[in-house]
């Protein structure tokens, strides 16, 4: 079976607030925004913090994991270093119980600060300002996408660069056999076009996407 359109059930975008429609997929509800083409968990299905942190806890994502370094090496090889090169100041947003980005940033020759609202809180300061902010496989789990943007406008520099992981949703069509959406924290699916609306919404430049799951935008001023 697809999806199942809910007639008359609209929620307003987390990200652009404009009207968006229901749908249901695996007994829960989604919600596609046609102007910036976001889909969104219905907050009801958000999983409790408890349970998110100890799904974040289960995750092996260690140095030792290679598979994981492996991945991160190749991020940082085509979304990193032909952007930003050392010596700049980074900021890894949305670390995770290991660093790893972090350490290999930094044998790069990058200075890499880390959060997280879980593992590495802290707070900002209006002047903490990063010439790149990494944010890999975290997008997907923000409530609020909105507040994640001017989080990073108002901490990356004119002329840094925001280099981005995680995976393009497929069209609500596409829902019912994607994988991404059986990871319960996953509440939040880009498409390219969510990143092109938001190149135009905001001053961010779409610099280089592989148009699977990578994504660098540099700020303008």
């Amino acid at each position: 079976m697809g999806i199942a359109w809910k007639k008359n059930k609209q929620r307003s975008c987390t990200l652009c607030f404009s009207p968006s429609n229901g749908f249901s997929c695996a007994d829960k509800t989604y919600y596609h925004c046609p102007e910036c083409d976001l889909i969104f968990l219905d907050p009801l299905f958000r999983p409790h913090r408890e349970k998110e942190k100890e799904r974040y806890e289960s995750h092996k994502n260690t140095l030792d994991n290679k598979g994981y370094v492996e991945m991160f090496e190749k991020f940082i090889e085509k979304a990193v270093l032909p952007f930003s090169s050392p010596p700049c100041q980074a900021l890894d947003f949305g670390c995770g119980p290991g660093p790893v980005l972090r350490v290999l940033l930094e044998r790069k020759g990058i200075t890499t600060e880390i959060y997280d609202p879980f593992f590495a809180p802290r707070e900002f300061s209006l002047g903490s300002k990063y010439d790149l902010i990494t944010c890999t496989e975290v997008l997907e789990h923000a409530f609020d996408p909105l507040k994640t943007w001017n989080f990073f406008l108002n901490h990356l520099k004119t002329g840094g660069h925001l280099s981005l992981m995680t995976l393009f949703h497929p069209s609500p069509e596409g829902f019912q056999d994607w994988w991404y959406i059986n990871d319960p924290t996953h509440v939040t699916f880009y498409s390219l076009e969510t990143f092109y609306w938001i190149e135009n919404s905001f001053p961010l430049r779409v610099l280089y996407t592989d148009h699977k799951n990578t994504l660098v935008m540099e700020k303008e001023k």
